[in-house]
């Protein structure tokens, strides 16, 4: 059986590690668009600290990808997919067969649509190059502009900071992480930024970017901001302009049934590219979340050798330390009018917990510097049980009743 695998992400690496474990006759080939092997992108911002090498970024297998039954394509991209003569076409004119494909391509970083956004002095962060051309403009730089309040601006931010350059947040919402908290816990990560030198300009509308000989100029509605660069974070698009030639129905990203195959018979989908089940907001979304890149690359796999393997959604769950203070959102935190809650919070401690429930449903959580319970919680959200005593959620020291609750969404 030939299988194709266009990207080598987290989804497209742990289908092909699935694939051959499944079929012993598998011949699988892999489509890399990066001049890098494959690694962990999700930590690329550490690199900027200092806190990892680039070697430690290579998490998966060099080896895996000079196997005998592995063809492996670097720094190639794919034109077209041809579904009814089952081929893909490559850049270089390359034509490759397949039996099955999933499509693992990720996406590409958005731009704002505004006049300048294209100066060589702004730049994406997605890849090592990336990490690679901010770093070394870093050395004769003083100052950032970065566009985005989402978790890949600040976590930029927080690099940047660290390696002593002079940040400014451009955010056209009124808060940080608009996407990902709601207000209440969004104001205490912005305190906390605040007071680490991250200067947040929220409401903040760019009308233009002009470049001038010692830096840029952003003309805003706030007045004109200064930098010597800018980095922008504002999450990707799916990479899907080779569907032309298929039946492949797409809205936000790729459409896919339970078994992640697509409209199209022997095409199946994973990671950042697809839309599927999201379990707390009761609906089909884009989750560009690492762990279930790697469950459903695992379950395509499984289902492209045959195994019928159902995906049973996913619950949208971001984890990270904003100068060493750990956040983790799970779930439905924000829009949230309609939603009941409980908390916690602890002010000397900065710790803070919110839960949040649509009726007796468990469907989100925030937890700040208290994150102990992030399992327990996303289980509950993942059965879906009825939750009648919501305090009990928050005491921490009450262990019996974690554990008949745990009990309770395990069996």
């Amino acid at each position: 059986m030939k299988y194709l695998i266009i990207g080598c992400g987290p989804a497209g690496m742990h289908a092909a590690y699935k694939l051959d474990e499944l079929d012993k006759n598998a011949e699988i080939t892999l489509i890399n668009s990066e001049s890098n092997l494959p690694y962990s992108r999700i930590l690329i911002t550490f690199l900027l600290e200092k806190k990892v090498e680039e070697e430690d970024l290579f998490i998966f297998s060099e080896e895996f990808l000079q196997k005998d039954n592995i063809n492996y394509y670097q720094n190639k991209s794919v034109e077209e997919i041809d579904s009814d003569n089952k081929k893909v076409k490559l850049n270089d004119g390359t034509a490759l067969n397949y039996d099955k494909l999933l499509i693992a391509a990720g996406g590409d970083p958005k731009r704002p649509s505004v006049k300048g956004i294209e100066s060589d002095r702004i730049f994406t962060i997605r890849t090592i190059d990336d990490i690679k051309t901010v770093k070394a403009k870093m050395e004769t730089a003083e100052k950032c502009a970065v566009l985005g309040g989402g978790l890949v601006s600040l976590k930029m931010a927080q690099a940047l900071k660290r390696q002593g350059i002079g940040v400014k947040v451009l955010i056209r919402s009124p808060r940080v992480l608009s996407q990902v908290l709601d207000e209440e816990s969004a104001v205490l990560i912005a305190d906390h930024l605040e007071e680490n030198g991250i200067e947040l300009l929220t409401g903040t509308q760019i009308e233009e970017i002009v470049e001038e000989k010692k830096g840029l100029v952003f003309n805003t509605n706030k007045g004109k901001i200064s930098s010597d660069f800018a980095v922008i974070g504002k999450g990707v698009s799916p990479n899907m302009d080779f569907l032309d030639k298929t039946s492949v129905k797409t809205d936000w990203g790729i459409l896919s049934d339970e078994y992640l195959q697509t409209e199209e018979k022997d095409i199946f989908a994973a990671g950042d590219v697809v839309e599927n089940y999201n379990i707390a907001q009761d609906s089909i979304q884009l989750n560009s979340i690492w762990p279930d890149a790697v469950l459903q690359g695992i379950t395509a796999a499984e289902n492209m050798a045959g195994k019928f393997k159902k995906y049973p959604g996913n619950i949208n769950m971001n984890a990270v330390d904003i100068f060493s203070l750990p956040l983790i959102a799970m779930g439905r935190v924000k829009d949230v009018e309609n939603l009941e809650t409980v908390k916690y919070e602890n002010k000397s401690e900065k710790k803070f917990v919110k839960l949040f429930f649509n009726n007796d449903l468990l469907v989100g959580a925030v937890l700040i510097n208290d994150v102990e319970n992030a399992g327990f919680y996303k289980q509950l959200i993942a059965k879906r049980k009825i939750i009648k005593d919501r305090e009990t959620l928050l005491n921490k020291n009450n262990l019996l009743a974690n554990y008949i609750f745990w009990k309770e969404v395990t069996e």
